[in-house]
């Protein structure tokens, strides 16, 4: 809507990750790199962790592009897959290879013999695997089984694993054990500090083909570190919002106020700026509701309620007989079987 008013041509601030977008940040380029020399070699298996909104999906598709043109390259998305026919389903579908009406022992047959007969892409397989710490165990023992299946002392299968700070701490449950030693390179993702953030709103502007110092002043890049505290996805949120903004209002350029605004239009709630201690606010009194029926004079006590009567049993005694005669009408309980996780052991070799 603005970018014809701001002479952009594109939205600087995408709401999904696109690798055009990507802005080489300390950590997330350190990551890149020791993430993609660990996949081209086929040293191990990669393990990146990184809060929401870090940039994770964003790494994983740069990493996609970069590999494509030598590799065979399936991103899943989703981490939430019901078993090992699913995934074998998603790593097919993804190769674009035949899926459907095979059961899971035909299904893992078709893609050791992709990887072992198809003449392309000889170099291999990288699983990328987004949302990594949704995964039950059983699932991630079934990616290290994929990589037992080597040729020439190489893994035809090189996983990278990307999710939230849980998938970390599952790798020191022992049942993960032999998977928690093949993981070759663990990079962390955090949010920009202050001049990384500076340097982010005034690099998407000007990919954008937009002028920075005049459209995004650094006070107000500034007050945009203030309000997001760096984190990538609620700085272009709060951009876009905030370009938004200035466009309806007719005004040439973004200023602190603009931003102010628009963070009190994403987040419904008092800036982080606004200075306003807890003293100094009145409390607030929430009505659930008013009186029902008559005050009780000052002199008249009020009436104690009676306690309800319970029947006790003894277990000699026995149920008594109006339990006896609702026994039938109660429905039976099942109890819930036992964790997953519980009942899993690491399987064997593939």
């Amino acid at each position: 809507m603005y970018e014809a008013h701001f002479g952009l041509k594109r939205p600087p601030f995408p709401p999904t990750a696109e690798p055009d977008y990507y802005f080489p940040a300390e950590a997330i380029e350190t990551a890149r790199q020791n993430l993609l020399r660990c996949l081209v070699r086929a040293e191990g298996t990669g393990l990146v962790v990184g809060p929401s909104g870090t940039g994770k999906t964003l790494l994983c598709r740069v990493l996609r592009q970069q590999l494509q043109t030598t590799m065979a390259v399936v991103h899943l998305c989703s981490g939430r897959l019901s078993g090992q026919t699913a995934l074998y389903q998603a790593i097919l579908h993804g190769l674009d290879h035949p899926y459907r009406g095979m059961d899971e022992s035909e299904l893992r047959l078709a893609l050791t013999d992709y990887l072992t007969t198809t003449a392309d892409h000889r170099e291999g397989l990288v699983l990328l695997v987004d949302e990594a710490h949704t995964l039950p165990l059983r699932l991630l023992d079934e990616l290290r089984m994929l990589t037992n299946l080597a040729d020439s002392g190489q893994s035809r299968v090189r996983i990278l694993l990307a999710g939230n700070p849980i998938l970390e701490e599952r790798f020191t449950s022992p049942k993960l054990e032999s998977f928690s030693q093949r993981l070759v390179v663990r990079a962390y993702l955090e949010s920009f500090h202050r001049a990384e953030t500076q340097q982010y709103v005034q690099s998407q502007i000007e990919a954008a083909a937009g002028d920075s110092r005049r459209l995004f002043p650094l006070e107000a890049a500034t007050a945009v570190h203030q309000a997001t505290d760096g984190v990538p996805r609620l700085i272009n949120q709060l951009c876009d919002h905030a370009l938004l903004l200035a466009y309806t209002d007719d005004e040439p350029a973004v200023d602190v106020r603009t931003v102010e605004a628009a963070w009190a239009d994403l987040q419904q709630l008092p800036t982080p700026w606004s200075g306003e201690s807890a003293e100094d606010q009145s409390p607030s009194i929430i009505e659930f509701g008013g009186l029902t029926g008559d005050v009780l004079p000052p002199d008249e006590p009020a009436l104690a309620e009676e306690p309800p009567s319970f029947e006790v049993f003894s277990a000699e005694e026995g149920q008594s007989s109006q339990t006896e005669s609702r026994e039938d009408e109660l429905p039976s309980i099942d109890h819930a079987p036992a964790a997953e996780s519980e009942a899993f052991q690491p399987a064997g070799i593939i």
